[in-house]
């Protein structure tokens, strides 16, 4: 049996070879040479940086091996079609407009067909040799606001070449191909295709508001001829071509937007597109289920005690010893604990702990600083399977603001100013930075990690455990967590600067919105904990959130932090006026009715809280239903009013988020 890494490497190196094979092969045709030089050596590490750029972006090999051949196909087909888009764009801003398009075009075709083989060849030999492939998903089934029509995408392009040909032929009485006109086909090209790529058009149309429908369609416009106008200041072309290219660009939107209008409201009258329908959404934190766990036995002899406690702890010298016991006692005192179900560790190597056997402990403590431990996630998920349901987890680590004072201590305070910088930079950039990450543990040996209370009690919750105390005890803090519901289902917790958020979209989908990261790492984890302590606050805020970072109040107040939203914005997730997009855990607080008005309309990057600016959760609810009643009646006016005071506010009144 092959591992899948191993896997994946082979399949590159494959590709990797074929791509070299046939790129030779067509150079040696054109110039009866195998190795490229000149401008087609260049062409050839162009391809080879988008073909290896868009196969990572999508996870083309991953899909091969993991997924249905279908959707495998349908990777392959987008990857291919962005990587030539992406060789067109350099072509355009370089001096390789001497290269062949023929030779360009014929190699785009032979490497699609040759991806398309080695998957069909691939999924064959699976079967034939009886080797089982876990699939990462239950035949996928693929949702209208991410389903690309290519009925709608092919006709979208000959609809472009035509309505160029018919510009030219308008203004010139006549068409003769040439390479002036190749020139500007490739930019209107690559501008329609950069348009299409940034808005999700083409996509099956499954809403009820026309409205959400055709916004696409008029953002890709916009974009088109945006990018017209950039290739047009880069390349300084002439202003006949740039003429008949900005023609030809706003005649086919015209075209293509009244033609998807005219349509829309044709199927909604054919198909009942219009019934209105409200998603049930599973309201639970990150997909985990509560544990049954059960009832506490009996005291009896063989119940693990205080004084079996106290020797185990004083072998380890603590000068905090006692505290230490009085803190894990009191809270395990009720617990009814047998003594063989108990194990003690001073350890930072997960591997000790995976010498338990499952399901076979009640207690685990562990007096290491989890500060050295190099895999978190890994450690915390060994407890895991350790742990019986409603076993005990005790652990600790210092907390990044013990750290600073520490470091303030060892030298003058003009000095720390200087290096706490950098020290910032060391230890809480580089790990999270994919091309510094290695780099980082490699110097560190994962020793003397920087975490924030946020990061561990976020872990602990994404790895099926629930915090029941915790005490700063020196400078550690120690806490005390129970094995109380499943690992969490989320494949990809955010860690790095930007974060994708799990919120709840239009027709109560679910969406990932973009934020410049304000939290620190897995903070989402522990939003329900949080409220459950604090509750929240007269303005509708969690109470005693300490999951903000010093950093981060300072980019919400001026919105720094919202800035990717553009990218959901372009995309369609979001309007550019609209309800706050929520959070599954906040969302479930609101009053059912407001639930369900909600999930009719799409979120938005400015919400009504900025022209209302309500006191209290209480009014925050008021706000949105006063705004979302008067969208329903008119949705232009209405939104249009609200911009206009929310911009009022925040420009006059300093209103921010908080």
């Amino acid at each position: 049996m092959i591992h899948k890494k191993t896997l994946q490497s082979i399949l590159f190196t494959i590709d990797l070879t074929f791509f070299s094979i046939f790129f030779s092969i067509l150079h040696y045709e054109k110039f009866s040479v195998f190795i490229p030089y000149g401008n087609y050596l260049y062409l050839y590490f162009i391809f080879l940086i988008f073909r290896n750029f868009t196969s990572f972006y999508y996870e083309r090999t991953i899909a091969l091996i993991q997924k249905p051949l279908w959707l495998a196909l349908r990777i392959t087909f987008w990857s291919t079609l962005i990587c030539i888009l992406f060789v067109v764009i350099i072509i355009s801003f370089s001096n390789l407009w001497s290269t062949s398009r023929l030779f360009i075009l014929t190699l785009t075709i032979i490497l699609f067909l040759y991806d398309i083989f080695v998957s069909i060849l691939f999924k064959a030999m699976i079967q034939s040799t009886n080797v089982k492939v876990k699939y990462s998903d239950k035949r996928i089934e693929i949702k209208g606001i991410n389903k690309f029509y290519i009925k709608w995408l092919i006709p979208g392009i000959l609809l472009l070449f035509f309505t160029y040909i018919g510009t030219n032929y308008i203004k010139y009485g006549s068409f003769q191909y040439g390479l002036m006109h190749e020139q500007n086909l490739l930019i209107l090209i690559a501008s329609w295709g950069l348009g299409t790529l940034l808005t999700n058009r083409y996509k099956e149309p499954n809403s009820i508001n026309h409205y959400y429908e055709i916004a696409p369609y008029i953002k890709a416009s916009i974009l088109t001829i945006l990018f017209i106008t950039l290739f047009y200041y880069i390349l300084r072309i002439d202003s006949d071509s740039i003429s008949l290219i900005f023609n030809a660009g706003i005649f086919h939107s015209g075209i293509e937007i009244t033609a998807f209008y005219l349509f829309f409201f044709g199927e909604s009258k054919k198909n009942g597109i219009r019934n209105k329908r409200y998603n049930k959404i599973p309201l639970t934190d990150e997909g985990q289920d509560e544990l049954e766990i059960e009832n506490i036995g009996e005291n009896n002899k063989n119940t693990y005690t205080r004084e079996l406690l106290k020797d185990s702890i004083k072998t380890f010298g603590f000068a905090y010893q006692n505290q230490l016991i009085k803190f894990i006692w009191s809270t395990i005192t009720d617990e009814q604990i047998e003594k063989n179900k108990v194990s003690i560790f001073n350890t930072d190597q997960t591997v000790n702990i995976k010498l338990l056997f499952n399901d076979s402990k009640k207690l685990i403590i562990n007096v290491n600083r989890l500060n050295d431990c190099r895999r978190i996630n890994e450690y915390l998920l060994a407890n895991y399977k350790k742990l019986e349901s409603g076993g005990i987890l005790v652990g600790n680590f210092v907390p990044l603001e013990k750290f600073r004072i520490h470091l303030r201590s060892k030298m003058p305070h003009f000095l720390y100013l200087i290096l706490l910088p950098f020290h910032f930079l060391f230890h809480r950039v580089f790990p999270k930075l994919m091309i510094t990450k290695q780099i980082y543990f490699i110097l560190t040996k994962g020793k003397n990690r920087i975490l924030s209370k946020s990061e561990i009690f976020g872990r602990l919750s994404f790895c099926g455990f629930e915090i029941i105390d915790e005490n700063l005890i020196s400078d550690r803090l120690y806490f005390v967590c129970k094995k109380k519901k499943t690992i969490s289902k989320e494949t990809s917790p955010s860690y790095g600067p930007i974060v994708k958020l799990k919120r709840i979209g239009y027709e109560g989908k679910l969406i990932y919105i973009y934020k410049i990261r304000t939290m620190y790492p897995y903070s989402e984890f522990i939003q329900g904990e949080i409220y459950d302590k604090y509750h929240l606050d007269k303005t509708g805020k969690l109470q005693g959130d300490y999951r903000i970072t010093s950093w981060g109040k300072f980019f919400r107040k001026y919105f720094i932090d919202e800035i990717p939203q553009l990218y959901n914005w372009l995309k369609g997730d979001l309007n550019f006026i609209g309800v706050r997009a929520l959070s599954e855990h906040y969302y479930s607080l609101y009053p059912k009715d407001l639930q369900e008005k909600r999930i009719n309309f799409k979120p938005g990057l400015i919400p009504p809280y900025y022209a209302d600016l309500p006191k209290s959760f209480d009014a925050i609810i008021e706000s949105e239903r006063t705004y979302l009643n008067q969208k329903e009646k008119s949705p232009l006016f209405t939104d249009l009013k609200y911009f206009i005071k929310a911009l009022s506010n925040i420009i006059f009144l300093g209103a921010r988020s908080k």
